[in-house]
């Protein structure tokens, strides 16, 4: 599940010219498996148009659940992945899920 937190300017949403930026927050539900909370774990974000964002874990119980990046005016498809650093039979090449269900993000 994707869920978008927050977009905004501080210029109330009205009269925004094609192509301004806004800062966006993204948050999703966390997995709960033990590659994904692991060193070499953690989610790729897919934003339509956009480089791959990686959101790496890092330390603590579980992987970050939220990105924040600067979007110009525009709609989005937005999908979440989780990734590990051991594939399904434990070796070392790695393992990425299937994307979550598509999220359409409008940016003004």
């Amino acid at each position: 599940m994707v869920v978008l937190s927050s977009c905004g300017s501080g210029d109330g949403g009205s009269g925004t010219p094609p192509g301004t930026n806004r800062t966006v927050t993204l948050l999703w539900a966390p997995s709960h498996e033990t590659g994904v909370n692991s060193a070499g774990g953690g989610y790729q974000v897919a934003i339509s148009g956009q480089p791959t964002i990686n959101v790496p874990f890092t330390s603590g119980l579980t992987a970050p659940t939220s990105t924040v990046t600067t979007l110009q005016t525009g709609t989005y498809t937005v999908t979440v992945s989780a990734f590990a650093a051991l594939d399904e039979q434990g070796g070392s090449t790695g393992s990425l899920s299937a994307p979550s269900q598509p999220f359409a993000l409008i940016v003004r």
